[in-house]
């Protein structure tokens, strides 16, 4: 086994603990963790596919696998059907609506970073449509189910 698979899953098992660790806190708290998690990675990843910061293909990786498991920490966090303490974060209620596609939305993502670990971009210009449909679905869940700052 090579150095950058063994830190990709020393990585993995970081992101792990960290999830367990939340498990004593709140859902609410939970769920802002793991987006948050998401949203500094994808500042990471933007960088590189914008041509801001050199391409680094295990700096992807490692992104890529940090918010592949915060979004999947995340999702059954959203499922419980209510948002108890609501005015405290920036999920608009249409996530909790019998007819949201919030979950699906979700399960897209999770297969799109799934696909980039897969197919483990060696360059920008493997990289860049991978990094397109990731962003896509962050957009649109955010443009849907994200309130605005105030």
């Amino acid at each position: 086994m090579d150095i950058k698979r063994i830190s990709i899953i020393a990585t993995a098992a970081i992101a792990l603990a960290a999830s367990a660790y939340g498990a004593g806190h709140s859902p609410i708290a939970q769920r802002q963790e793991a987006m948050k998690a998401i949203g500094g990675q994808m500042r990471t990843l933007g960088g590189m596919a914008q041509g801001k910061v050199a391409y680094d293909d295990f700096a992807v990786l490692s992104a890529l696998e940090i918010m592949r498991d915060a979004a999947t920490t995340a999702r059954p966090l959203f499922a419980n059907g209510d948002n108890p303490g609501a005015e405290t974060t920036r999920a608009k209620p249409e996530i909790w609506a019998a007819d949201s596609d919030f979950d699906a939305r979700l399960g897209q993502l999770i297969a799109s970073l799934n696909t980039a670990i897969t197919a483990e971009p060696a360059d920008l210009a493997s990289f860049g449509p991978l990094f397109g449909a990731i962003a896509q679905n962050c957009k649109g869940c955010h443009e849907k189910y994200r309130a605005p700052k105030n």
